[in-house]
């Protein structure tokens, strides 16, 4: 892989990592993986965050594509996107496989005698 494919890769998984880097958050995508879709006071009923914290969250989440939501009245209705996950696991994959194949072929950085 070159060096443009590597930057390729931490420039779209980046700021889903960042998104993904709250434990609340990860705590709000495990709540959502395990219905169709959640009304955002069900997540706060369900966890032990303030509405107006679960309200945070869920635009750090919803700015990064990992959530989608649809008006339900006054409410809003949660659901992962199916999409996005996707696409952070192919990145995902891809970089901890980049560190594989490097592991084997390191090269010098700087030789022990000093650099120049």
């Amino acid at each position: 892989m070159d060096s443009s494919d590597t930057q390729d890769i931490a420039v779209k998984l980046a700021p889903l990592l960042s998104a993904l880097s709250h434990p609340t958050r990860l705590q709000i995508l495990l709540h959502l993986a395990k219905y169709i879709d959640c009304p955002a006071w069900n997540i706060a009923n369900q966890l032990p965050i303030s509405k107006s914290t679960v309200s945070q969250h869920m635009a750090k989440l919803k700015e990064a594509g990992l959530i989608e939501c649809d008006a339900d009245g006054t409410s809003q209705r949660y659901r992962l996107s199916d999409n996005t996950f996707a696409l952070l696991k192919a990145y995902f994959l891809n970089f901890i496989n980049e560190i594989e194949a490097s592991k084997d072929n390191k090269l010098e950085c700087c030789p022990k005698n000093g650099c120049s």
